[in-house]
């Protein structure tokens, strides 16, 4: 049965949509991070016979997508896609049979642009959507990865900035296509992240949405695509799953640490997991097979609340955050991410994530640990990501109190900084927001009073949509760089990740600034170098 969604407006009609919907994030296997544009139909069959005899399909992994370079340059006389016959000489449809023969399901790929991402005349979908759609459920396909290459014009395959590629038009009128054939298919939303408010417009439609430029062979990617995925707990929810990518663990292009921290970041942020390595243990390594079928990271993502983690706390100087996501059971989910290259130590309370005691579980090393309560020690190899699975949970009893909010209108500006006026609801809470940019760029906030001296906690009020995506490939971050000091003591800087769907959409991030005296203080928000800040929207401080 489909379940019954409302969705956006399409071309001026409201419309209901009835596309399928998964209940937890789709997991599967995908044929581009191995064999790039150029697959065929030996590739996808041993493949799908691989998830199988690795017991990768029985935890989940079943959906076998045919990425770009399937199709025949041509289509045929009445308008259909073609497959390439020297490639798939059995065709769609019997590809599909055979994956369907395996317990499996049958992804498709096309694109709302003129030609298919990674080529320069293999057809994609745009002006074709009926037809395409009908020929998809015709070859009885499970789902179709929609993608937005040359989106604009037939002679620049990535169009990141003009309004025919960052609107969702073309998306949405495949998605009211798919929803008129019969046949249920997941639509999986490949539109890079790009434009303004996709946590809006596509979660009504799409069973995943992709929220940033594609991932590559390298650990930098890693933190670029978490510091996009941020904002979207928002909108995450059954049905609707924040696509990180496809998974590189496998591919050699990472540490066996970095896999299982990419995987686990990938898993608690409620990403689709899918498969980028070939399921043949003589081109993957065991290890990282291992990594792929580990049940209880498996499960944390597959929970039925499908809520995705928060970033928690951010150590940017010392390199390391603090994650947190709800469970089923009234369990917690809790990552500690070590981004540093080099092992180091860290200590935290558990009353950052509202929690005075609970019993443990290490995912990773599959070990209960016990109660735990207080104040934690992990020792955290280079690029390590500890998880652990939090339950039989007591609550901190006294969580710290607000002192006192201050919006930018109560702050003095210096500098290229300067106050921004935003309509109503935009910019929350204040209404308003700061623009800091160039050296001697500064908001500084006196008066701030506090009744002890030493460590604070702020929650920053910020607003960040740079995207990475022509500098996704180099070292695009999605991130931008601010420094607070209190008192005139030392800067200290903090990566403050996307915020929301543009700029004027806030989130608020946690940093606990130390130097404060008891009575009234000074507090001064900076850029880092020359390079803008965040804007600023206002701050919370909060006493134990």
């Amino acid at each position: 049965m489909k379940n019954v969604i409302s969705s956006a407006v399409l071309f001026g009609a409201s419309v209901e949509a009835a596309l399928y919907k998964s209940k937890t994030p789709p997991m599967g296997w995908n044929s581009y991070n191995y064999y790039n544009c150029y697959p065929s139909e030996d590739i996808m069959k041993t493949n799908a016979q691989g998830l199988v005899d690795l017991g990768l399909a029985g935890l989940g992994y079943v959906y076998v997508t045919t990425d770009c370079g399937w199709m025949a340059r041509d289509r045929d006389s009445e308008g259909r896609l073609q497959w390439n016959t020297t490639l798939f000489p059995s065709g769609g449809q019997a590809l599909g049979d055979y994956i369907h023969g395996l317990g499996l399901r049958f992804g498709l790929y096309s694109g709302a642009g003129y030609y298919q991402c990674g080529s320069t005349d293999l057809p994609a979908s745009l002006g074709f959507e009926e037809i395409d759609a009908q020929s998809f459920a015709e070859w009885k396909g499970d789902s179709l990865k929609y993608d937005n290459c040359y989106s604009s014009s037939r002679t620049i395959m990535a169009d990141y900035v003009s309004p025919a590629s960052t609107s969702p038009e073309r998306h949405e009128k495949m998605a009211s296509v798919l929803d008129g054939v019969d046949r249920d298919i997941a639509y999986f939303i490949c539109q890079w992240g790009i434009g303004e408010d996709l946590g809006e417009w596509a979660p009504p439609i799409g069973n995943v949405y992709r929220i940033s430029n594609d991932i590559y062979n390298s650990w930098r990617s890693i933190w670029r695509i978490t510091n996009q995925v941020v904002p979207f707990y928002k909108s995450t929810a059954v049905g609707a799953y924040p696509d990180m990518d496809m998974l590189i663990v496998g591919l050699n292009a990472l540490s066996i640490q970095e896999e299982r921290f990419h995987f686990g970041m990938w898993a608690i942020n409620k990403s689709p997991l899918n498969i980028g390595a070939p399921t043949d243990p003589k081109l993957t390594p065991a290890a990282s097979l291992d990594v792929l079928r580990n049940e209880e990271v498996i499960a944390i993502n597959q929970d039925p609340l499908s809520k995705q983690a928060r970033l928690i706390r951010r150590y940017t100087e010392e390199e390391w955050d603090i994650w947190a996501g709800d469970l089923s059971g009234s369990r917690i989910v809790l990552g500690v991410a070590n981004w540093k290259n080099d092992s180091q130590t860290v200590e935290f309370d558990l009353s950052v994530v509202n929690v005075s005691e609970a019993r443990a579980r290490d995912v990773w090393t599959a070990e209960d640990l016990g109660t735990i309560s207080g104040i934690q020690k992990l020792e955290l190899e280079g690029h390590e990501m500890r998880l652990l699975v939090l339950s039989d949970i007591a609550a901190q009893p006294s969580p710290p109190r607000s002192t006192g909010y201050y919006a930018v209108s109560n702050g003095t500006f210096s500098g290229g900084a300067s106050e921004i006026s935003c309509d109503e609801g935009d910019c929350a809470p204040a209404g308003s927001k700061a623009s800091i940019v160039g050296q001697g760029a500064s908001v500084i906030f006196d008066s701030v009073v506090v009744g002890s001296e030493g460590k604070k906690l702020l929650g920053v009020d910020f607003i960040n949509h740079e995207l990475a995506l022509d500098s996704a490939w180099g070292w695009g971050s999605n991130t931008r760089n601010m420094t607070v000091a209190v008192n005139g003591g030392t800067l200290k800087r903090w990566a403050f990740p996307i915020s929301g769907g543009d700029w004027y959409e806030s989130d608020r991030m946690f940093i606990e600034v130390d130097g404060f005296v008891a009575g009234e203080n000074r507090i001064e928000f900076a850029p880092s170098g020359d390079s803008a800040a965040p804007d600023l929207v206002g701050f919370e401080l909060f006493e134990s």
